[in-house]
């Protein structure tokens, strides 16, 4: 108990740092990223798996995705989202990068002849200010070429996403994507710019392990008591009120959603009692030094340039899974 207490009140001072999103800057709205799963856990390989053509992207001569493929030759996946444009003038995603993969390259699948073809694109994707350009099977979509492990359905991958602004500058954005077999449904709760703190930083030996394992080299000694944070935007878009009641993540023993506020002048960190409000119309803001989902006894340390699945419970009964990625507070 005297450690966790330790645990928690230095983390306290972390909490009290800042992170700027695309929400504050009115910039680049992500929403929905997901990535199709090459592989299958042991413990799930007694469970029907869908046909190839039901999960596959059109791939050319580089086979399917959704049929298991040796790691190392070859294999493929593709992350999807929505991108909305907010900031008053077009712009393009010009590449993206992802530690989980050889080579990432930004595609579209079109019918050529009659024939379907998948592609780079030239000169990136044009959004223009004010829309909304989905990543999507059989379109846009950022490909995933020789990954270095399986992705698993429940787990989560970050993507680095570059922008090429109006005045010829770029704009990177770290978005996390959940491995999973269907696109997100469609929710009245939209979450957006989630992060989460990293506890450890990779050294060379890390790195070499990460390639080699199949599970990306995830599992690191801890010992009980690790704990970090994670934050996001969550913007009521229904017609009821809703509470964010709780969360779990296959990376934490203990999961609660919590607060920091000032007490007699002392910073303090809670659970929030009946969870957090949602009011019709409005965007709640989970933030350091505010509320955050508190992620305890962590199983291993989360590493920059990773993501964590991550499912958010609400009183209304819905439960959404989002890819958290861990990055550096700014």
């Amino acid at each position: 108990m005297f450690k966790r207490l330790l645990l928690l009140t230095l983390l306290l001072v972390l909490l009290a740092g800042t992170n700027i999103s695309a929400q504050e800057a009115g910039g680049l709205v992500i929403t929905n990223v997901w990535a199709r799963p090459t592989g299958v856990k042991a413990e799930s390989m007694g469970d029907a798996m869908a046909t190839p053509e039901a999960t596959a992207e059109p791939m050319g001569n580089a086979g399917h995705m959704g049929q298991m493929h040796a790691v190392g030759n070859g294999t493929v996946s593709a992350a999807y989202m929505q991108i909305t444009n907010q900031t008053g003038q077009t712009v393009r995603l010009v590449s993206a990068a992802s530690t989980v993969a050889t080579v990432t390259e930004v595609h579209e699948v079109t019918m050529v002849d009659n024939v379907m073809q998948m592609h780079p694109v030239e000169g990136g994707i044009e959004i223009p200010a004010g829309e909304t350009v989905e990543l999507r099977p059989g379109g846009y979509h950022i490909m995933l070429i020789d990954l270095l492990h399986d992705l698993y359905a429940g787990e989560a991958l970050a993507v680095t996403l570059t922008f090429e602004m109006a005045d010829g500058t770029t704009q990177d954005r770290i978005v996390g994507a959940a491995i999973q077999d269907e696109p997100p449904s469609a929710s009245p709760l939209l979450i957006t710019d989630a992060w989460a703190r990293p506890t450890g930083v990779r050294t060379m030996n890390d790195m070499a392990e990460a390639t080699a394992e199949p599970m990306g080299g995830m599992a690191h000694g801890m010992g009980d008591g690790a704990v970090s944070a994670a934050y996001m935007y969550i913007e009521n878009l229904g017609d009821a009120e809703d509470r964010l009641v709780a969360a779990r993540t296959d990376v934490a023993g203990l999961v609660e959603i919590h607060e920091v506020n000032m007490v007699d002048n002392v910073m303090q960190m809670r659970p929030v009692e009946g969870g957090i409000v949602l009011p019709v119309g409005d965007v709640v803001e989970l933030r350091p030094g505010g509320y955050h989902v508190m992620l305890m006894d962590l199983h291993h340390d989360l590493y920059v340039d990773e993501a964590i699945s991550l499912t958010l419970v609400f009183e209304s009964g819905l439960e959404l899974t989002v890819g958290v990625p861990v990055v550096e507070p700014q």
